[in-house]
């Protein structure tokens, strides 16, 4: 026996055609319906917009939450000097952009700029100095991460009455699909090619593992063979470089301009401002269009650095960094589990720059293993006279990556003078005694240059000075261009040693 029906749910209706509705006589029941059904939807279409409104409000302040805790934290060890510095940075920020908002409205760094303009000019603020100024400044930041909490979780529970209320009643925006079937036809991925395994006895030449002592990376073995018949032995061939991963090393370095000799980064390095955006938002771009590159199948860190360790044997630097750069990038994805691209581009932006400290001076000093490795064997092809790569006689030579930048120097007149002025945001980081010992050193540094290099420097001629350089061996080159570097003397805004062979 059926039991009796339970219609109950479809009172959560708000209003149906076959309503029992009880209207004046005056009034045709049909229009009446009509009325308010398009009362009924506006109201609808009023709380949904409020309802998208507070989600963006929602995310704007998650995103402010972390930086505005940053700012107290650096403030309250630092005081106004960072303060002020903060502000700078962010003015310059805005500047770079001709003062506009983003696309979508003022961004983050816009509205924490507003903020900290706006702690500035207030009553309890203006006229301070010293540690009053830093105690108000403190006082203040607090404030504000008080009403931005409240606010937030205001934000919250506004969001879910909304929720509840859309949740209440049954209309057309609830209604799901069941279940469906289809095809649907995707985008064909990048074919991976298959390792094949070749048999009998081979000839094999192997390639040494370039780092292994690093604790992050470490580059492939592997083996160039030639088939000369015989036994069914089955050995590993070299990973493939599929064009995708080819080109993905071949995108903007994220690296700060630094020459090739560098091994990790200068202590003049601040990731809150040398990190560059644009790099990393081309490289997750790439990425999310040939999702191939992560796939664990294709190996795409061995043979990124692989084609780094025959770049550098090519005489091809900056290539050869770009591909270790782009392998520990995809090696670091992998590592953190299912979304670490995501992960991974969000830690270069945040956690005030070490994740992207820590990464960097990976890649330098795995680059650097590489290149030594390189000199090696080229020196012992070289002293054998079985090298047979026709890679020629090796030069160091200053080079600019972007041919609209000059590079120039900055040659000391002499020792320091007795009488030093220090300007007053230099005399908060540093004292007379201080910058007399940096520049005692600049000046000695320069001074330990063969006569012929200090004349081609004072002739500020970059021909002349890379005709000095190449004449030199590499080591005192290299040697050269580091003290080059640390002293000062050399300048340049994006530029990079490069290993030119055979030129």
């Amino acid at each position: 026996m059926v039991g009796k029906l339970n219609y109950s749910k479809w009172d959560n209706l708000e209003l149906s055609d076959d309503s029992d509705v009880e209207v004046h006589p005056n009034v045709d029941k049909k229009s009446f319906i009509r009325w308010k059904q398009r009362d009924i939807h506006e109201k609808r279409d009023v709380r949904k917009q409020d309802l998208l409104n507070l989600k963006a409000e929602r995310e704007i302040n998650d995103t402010l939450k972390p930086m505005l805790d940053e700012v107290t934290k650096s403030t309250i060890a630092e005081g106004s000097t960072f303060y002020s510095r903060e502000v700078s940075r962010l003015t310059a920020g805005r500047a770079e952009r001709g003062n506009k908002d983003g696309p979508e409205g003022p961004t983050s760094d816009d509205m924490m700029l507003s903020l900290l303009l706006q702690i500035k000019d207030e009553e309890s603020v203006k006229g301070k100095q010293g540690e009053e100024l830093d105690a108000a400044l403190v006082e203040k930041l607090k404030e504000h991460q008080g009403k931005l909490s409240e606010r937030q979780k205001e934000v919250i529970s506004n969001i879910d009455k909304f929720e509840q209320e859309d949740k209440r009643k049954i209309t057309s925006d609830g209604i799901r699909e069941g279940w469906s079937s289809g095809y649907v036809n995707k985008e064909k991925e990048e074919e991976i090619a298959s390792s094949s395994k070749s048999k009998g006895k081979t000839k094999e030449t192997s390639i040494e593992t370039l780092n292994s002592g690093s604790s992050s990376a470490a580059a492939p073995s592997g083996q160039v063979q030639k088939k000369t018949g015989g036994d069914d032995d089955d050995d590993e061939e070299l990973p493939t470089l599929l064009p995708s991963v080819a080109a993905f090393a071949k995108l903007p370095s994220c690296l700060p301009n630094l020459p090739l000799t560098a091994a990790s980064l200068p202590p003049t390095f601040n990731p809150m401002r040398d990190v560059k955006a644009e790099p990393f938002d081309i490289a997750v771009q790439h990425l999310s269009k040939h999702k191939e590159i992560i796939r664990e199948d294709t190996n795409a860190t061995d043979a990124l650095l692989v084609e780094a360790f025959q770049a550098q044997m090519r005489g091809e630097g900056a290539l050869s960094r770009k591909c270790v750069e782009k392998g520990l990038l995809v090696q670091y994805c992998n590592k953190l589990g299912k979304d670490g691209v995501n992960l991974f581009f969000q830690r270069m932006r945040g956690s005030g720059g070490k994740a992207a400290v820590v990464y960097f001076n990976d890649v330098l000093s795995t680059y650097t293993r590489i290149a030594e490795r390189c000199k090696a064997i080229q020196s012992e092809q070289g002293s054998t006279g079985e090298s047979g790569t026709g890679v020629g006689e090796e030069q160091i030579q200053l080079v600019a990556e972007d041919p609209n930048t000059v590079i120039s120097f900055e040659v000391p007149e002499g020792p320091p003078p007795e009488k030093i002025e220090l300007d007053a945001e230099l005399a908060e980081k540093m004292d007379v005694e201080q910058v007399r010992a940096v520049l005692q050193q600049r000046w000695d540094m320069y001074q330990s240059f063969p006569e012929n290099f200090r004349k081609a420097l004072e002739s500020k001629s970059l021909e002349e000075v890379n005709k000095i350089l190449g004449s030199m061996k590499v080591e005192e080159a290299e040697e050269i261009v580091g003290k080059l570097d640390q002293a000062g003397i050399l300048n340049f805004s994006s530029s990079e040693v490069r290993d030119e062979t055979g030129k």
